[in-house]
């Protein structure tokens, strides 16, 4: 590790929970709680109401026709939730409940664009959700809302794809799929892996192939020739140790940082299917993959890998925004 790096070790104060108090919530709040332990972070559960229909509330709260407050009445509404939610962190937490702070509100905009803002207005440094509410697991398709926290997000989002999986994590495999963004990348990894004793990262980047990606053979005469493959595995192998040189963590954690095998994959492949089929192929337990939001640039490639990778992964995601790595 160098006195003079680019990067930084990222501390996580404030860690943000959207809850439906479903299965793959409750997943995400388990490992949220213990990760909030060990980093001695805050940690709030949030869960969001849909907006109740003006045309509803004459017919499930009577007295709202006989002039009664509509504030009233949805602060009934609001707190009823409440209870559930305590009673559901209570079932879920035991006698940890109280480390986490339950927050209940009616959606300002759609349901998912105001967990974000709640996200925001907590200053949450990560946030966790599930990739699943109500519908039932299936290949290739996450939720809609998922869906929409992984394309907006502004802060990095843990995705609960396996619900499975508990903390403490064993083996992080992280995507370096822009140069510019690979320490900063793998910073913000490492710092999720210092929390957690046993906890290695490996690193992977694609080397893309075009032959597999050319049904209509237009692009024979431009596939690279394995002198040129080589060539490329010994450059991305050479930007990976850099990063790993720039790496820079408190002192305290260089004795762990140190055990860190960084072990570096460049498979000839499709982006996406070289990141899924390496973490298959290692056991890891999480990926870690940077993204682009459509209001930066729309067409950043970054953007479809990260949906791709959510969406197919075996593995809970760890998506970090390329506007929070600048």
């Amino acid at each position: 590790m160098t006195e003079t790096s680019r990067s930084c070790f990222y501390a996580m104060q404030n860690i943000f929970v959207a809850s439906d108090f479903l299965p793959y919530a409750t997943q995400a709040l388990n490992i949220a709680h213990d990760l909030a332990q060990r980093a001695s972070a805050s940690l709030t559960c949030f869960h969001v109401l849909e907006k109740f229909p003006t045309i509803m509330r004459d017919i499930v709260f009577p007295y709202a026709a006989m002039g009664g407050d509509e504030v009233d009445i949805l602060n009934e509404i609001r707190m009823g939730t409440a209870d559930r939610g305590a009673r559901y962190l209570e079932a879920t937490l035991g006698e940890n409940a109280s480390h986490a702070r339950l927050r209940v509100d009616f959606a300002r905009d759609s349901m998912a664009k105001s967990i974000l803002h709640a996200a925001s207005d907590t200053n949450a440094d990560l946030m966790f959700c599930g990739a699943y509410g109500t519908k039932p697991h299936t290949t290739g398709i996450i939720g809609s809302m998922a869906a929409t926290f992984v394309a907006y997000t502004r802060i990095p989002l843990y995705l609960i794809k396996d619900p499975t999986q508990h903390a403490p994590h064993r083996r992080i495999l992280v995507a370096f799929l822009e140069p510019s963004l690979s320490p900063q990348l793998l910073a913000w990894a490492v710092s999720f892996a210092m929390h957690y004793e046993e906890c290695d990262v490996e690193i992977v980047t694609p080397i893309p192939d075009l032959l597999r990606n050319d049904p209509y053979g237009d692009y024979q005469g431009f596939a690279p020739t394995e002198r040129q493959i080589a060539q490329a595995t010994e450059r991305i192998t050479q930007r990976a140790k850099q990063a790993v040189q720039s790496l820079s963590v408190p002192f305290s954690r260089e004795p762990h940082a140190l055990k860190l095998s960084f072990r570096q994959h460049a498979p000839l492949q499709a982006p996406a299917t070289a990141i899924l089929k390496t973490a298959d192929a290692i056991g890891a337990d999480l990926i870690v993959i940077p993204s682009s939001q459509p209001n930066l640039e729309s067409d950043n490639p970054l953007r479809g890998i990260a949906r791709t990778v959510t969406e197919y992964a075996n593995q809970n995601c760890l998506v970090i925004p390329s506007a929070f790595l600048k």
